[in-house]
């Protein structure tokens, strides 16, 4: 698979173990197309709506190892042996700021003025993530889900093996 071939199938699974994760709730979710952007046009619980898939990572050395070892146009480019100072905070910096660019990217406003709110879903990716660490984040995300505009109806982190947890 291409490098950019791994993108698309990671945001197609993730959508997919959403689906899974939805129906064990009593939900219902049918794509009905994956336009980008959104990466997904898609039916919620007989509505229509768009999801969208963003991920956040320790660091892009890790990131980079991630991707291009699945990849198979390129070389597997490890990630280098360095101290993390203070991966807590690091880690909250990253993920505020990815959801951030989601808030403010031009894409994803002309597809709520268009489309109304969507479905945001945010990949947690990095080695010192527990469930305390999950939980602090999720109430960082709520707090600035609140105190932004309302494209998106529904936020979900979600870790490396696809389990899902709702940002209230």
């Amino acid at each position: 698979m291409k490098r950019h071939e791994v993108k698309d199938a990671h945001e197609k699974s993730v959508i997919d173990s959403f689906k899974m994760y939805l129906e064990e709730a009593g939900r219902t979710l049918a794509v009905l197309s994956y336009p980008d952007p959104p990466d997904a046009i898609v039916e919620l619980d007989n509505q229509s709506t768009w999801l969208e898939v963003t991920d956040a990572f320790i660091g892009s050395d890790f990131a980079r190892s991630l991707t291009s070892y699945a990849a198979e146009d390129m070389a597997h480019i490890p990630t280098k042996r360095k101290a993390i100072l203070d991966p807590d905070t690091r880690f909250a910096e990253i993920v505020q700021s990815v959801v951030e660019k989601k808030y403010a990217k031009a894409s994803i406003s002309n597809i709520y003025r268009s489309n109304g709110a969507g479905v945001l879903l945010v990949g947690l990716f990095s080695p010192f993530l527990g469930e305390p660490e999950r939980n602090e984040l999720i109430r960082c995300l709520s707090g600035i889900r609140s105190q932004r505009d309302g494209r998106f109806k529904e936020i979900y982190v979600y870790d490396q093996s696809h389990n899902f947890y709702p940002v209230p």
